[in-house]
């Protein structure tokens, strides 16, 4: 029977027809992957690496409730690295790590650029996610030379670079929509605006390209550093760049980079000198070199939140270390602590433990209001006796973590500031070069103590 229906013109012509439709459609799809494949090659620094991880993240299982901080499981549990995250690009999206350098200034590349605006005439200003929470939507690549690089590129030279990536505030045309399409692979895609940043440009590149460095205020301290803003990939993106962020057309908008010159010291909350050795040292961030967030601490804010601004994040509150096995804030009574490197096969340390003093709590701002993914500060529901909702979680932290008055204007608190001692930077510089941490570290409390914000700051 089937024999005969084969045998059939017709059916036979179907069949063909519809081989001939599967063959071209896998050609077709064969060949636009190719292209695709190398027109992304194209798109990519040609002597770089791109470093940080790219699939699933280690904190994609942040809500577990494995992490509630149950005392019964606390108590048979080790303290230890659960994610690592670095943001070049102060208040703009963070980059996921699973092994992160530790420098006198903190991680390496952790906010040493920054975004500002003319406020007033010849006056600069660093903004942040407080005013402008479509920031958390700007994407960051870190792309560093590798043992093959060709040393003469100019990135190459310049340390590496990041890649930087927002939204297109314009509309898209059919054209731009195909494009996001084929650039992403996926269907929903929409344009971005992307460029190119050396990551500290030599002093050939910043004469060349009469790169100026320039004052700018942090909150309420003088910040320096090198404008970017005259670098040809920055000039071009400007524009959108201020549309995305509503910024007016005739306010001026840049790129800072802080250079080993224009580091400043820590002060208000200052570790020992005997424990940390010389003076703590900063570039754009806000207080400290490095910053820590016990998830258990995370899980518990979570549970006094109203019902629909559950869960909450740990993102939202841009560490650089997240912890697993503490107890909620016991994190709050840490003066110094040291990074256990995990061992090889052999048993034997792969690298130097890295110490670090613990000097306040970190003082909460509206932040973490912001919800990372769609740059929206976010609120609880409204209620009969208030016309609005009102900001969350700092609602919540004002009411729950305010454990403190060291800082009045403090929406809470949550987290805490470190600072990395001298003799392990030194250990590592003998040993190999670089301090280095890794997802997986043990971490070991050396000392407990109290803390109020601000109390040391006449120490030295």
């Amino acid at each position: 029977m089937l024999k005969r229906l084969l045998q059939e013109p017709d059916l036979r012509g179907l069949l063909h027809g519809a081989l001939s439709v599967i063959l071209f459609m896998n050609c077709a799809i064969f060949i636009l992957s190719c292209i695709r494949h190398v027109y992304v090659a194209r798109r990519v620094p040609k002597y770089l690496r791109r470093v940080g991880i790219h699939g699933i993240s280690n904190l994609a299982d942040q809500y577990d409730t494995k992490y509630h901080g149950d005392e019964e499981a606390i108590a048979r549990s080790r303290i230890v690295i659960k994610a690592l995250y670095i943001h070049p690009i102060k208040s703009c999206a963070p980059i996921e790590l699973q092994r992160a350098q530790l420098t006198k200034t903190g991680f390496a590349y952790d906010r040493c650029f920054a975004l500002a605006v003319d406020a007033k005439e010849d006056e600069w200003q660093f903004i942040s996610q407080r005013t402008k929470p479509q920031m958390s939507r700007i994407k960051q690549e870190l792309w560093l030379p590798g043992p093959s690089s060709k040393q003469s590129d100019m990135l190459v030279e310049a340390g590496g670079c990041l890649i930087v990536s927002f939204p297109d505030p314009d509309p898209a045309d059919l054209l731009q929509r195909l494009k996001a399409i084929f650039e992403t692979w996926t269907l929903s895609a929409k344009p971005e605006v992307r460029f190119t940043v050396p990551l500290l440009p030599t002093p050939d590149h910043i004469n060349q390209m009469k790169v100026q460095m320039k004052h700018f205020t942090i909150h309420s301290r003088q910040a320096t550093g090198l404008d970017l803003g005259q670098l040809p990939d920055v000039v071009t993106v400007i524009p959108k760049l201020k549309r995305f962020l509503n910024i007016p057309p005739r306010q001026s908008l840049t790129l800072m980079r802080c250079t080993p010159d224009t580091l400043v010291r820590t002060t208000k909350n200052l570790a020992p000198l005997d424990h940390i050795g010389t003076p703590a040292m900063h570039g754009y961030t806000d207080q400290q070199p490095v910053h820590i967030i016990n998830l258990s601490s995370v899980h518990s804010v979570s549970k006094l939140l109203p019902p629909e601004n559950q869960p909450l994040s740990a993102l939202r509150f841009r560490a650089n270390i997240y912890l697993t096995g503490a107890p909620a804030f016991s994190e709050e009574t840490w003066k110094r602590y040291r990074i256990l490197p995990k061992t090889a096969s052999s048993r034997k340390p792969t690298r130097v433990t890295s110490t670090l003093s613990v000097v306040c709590r970190t003082s909460r701002c509206t932040m973490p209001n912001v919800n990372p993914d769609t740059g929206i500060f976010e609120h609880d529901n409204s209620r009969p006796d208030r016309k609005k909702g009102v900001p969350q979680p700092s609602a919540t932290l004002v009411e729950h973590r305010t454990v403190e008055d060291g800082n009045p204007k403090a929406l809470g608190y949550l987290g805490m500031h470190c600072v990395p001692e001298d003799s392990s930077l030194k250990e590592a510089r003998d040993h190999s070069g670089e301090l280095c941490i890794e997802v997986g570290d043990e971490i070991e409390v050396l000392e407990t103590g109290s803390h109020l914000y601000g109390s040391t700051e006449n120490d030295y």
